[in-house]
């Protein structure tokens, strides 16, 4: 008889691992701690998750798919490229700083290259919001044709760099200030004159 996984056990699991990741590192979190905290035995962990390696991967899968579906709620098609930018920029920016335990695990595991290639490319489908903004930007001529991929990595990679400042940020009014200086450096950048 083959026992049926709980889904409210999967993501007790999940969310211990992003607890314990995010206050002592990926490399630092045990699976026994993961499963203590989750209120199981280790054993139990490891028929959810056979390897860490394998939960380090779905919870990168999982969060990529919840930061997706909280962006493509302000999109809206009739908004024309740099008003799309500005809400993928800002809600980004805005949904890390809610997160910051995700924000935490995922300069951990994308900066150390703990994901493999395969699970980046499934994470990355979760981040079409980025292309579709970028296109919507070539098509209306109003960014530079720069290679598509290139302006999608400094797209992230500058968010990061905000988010890196506003971690030391504590007041609100400097923060949204910080979000929209660091939004006019990046489109000022890539613009169509």
């Amino acid at each position: 008889m083959v026992r049926e996984l709980s889904p409210e056990k999967r993501e007790r699991f999940l969310n211990a691992a992003l607890q314990l990741f995010a206050a002592k590192g990926v490399q630092n979190t045990s699976t026994a701690e993961i499963a203590k905290l989750a209120g199981t035995a280790a054993g139990t962990l490891f028929i959810y998750f056979p390897t860490k390696q394998q939960l380090i991967n779905e919870l990168a899968i999982k969060l990529a798919k919840e930061q997706s579906r909280y962006i493509h709620s302000l999109l809206d098609p009739s908004m024309n490229a740099r008003d799309t930018f500005y809400k993928v920029w800002n809600g980004s920016i805005h949904w890390l700083l809610e997160h910051m335990e995700t924000f935490g695990y995922i300069q951990q595991v994308r900066d150390a290259s703990m994901i493999p290639p395969e699970i980046i490319a499934e994470t990355g489908k979760s981040f079409d919001y980025y292309y579709l903004a970028i296109q919507k930007g070539l098509q209306e001529n109003a960014i530079k044709p720069y290679r598509i991929d290139l302006i999608g990595g400094f797209l992230y990679q500058d968010i990061i760099a905000v988010m890196n400042i506003l971690k030391l940020e504590v007041d609100p009014s400097r923060q949204q200030e910080a979000i929209d200086n660091g939004f006019e450096i990046f489109w000022n950048g890539i613009k169509e004159s």
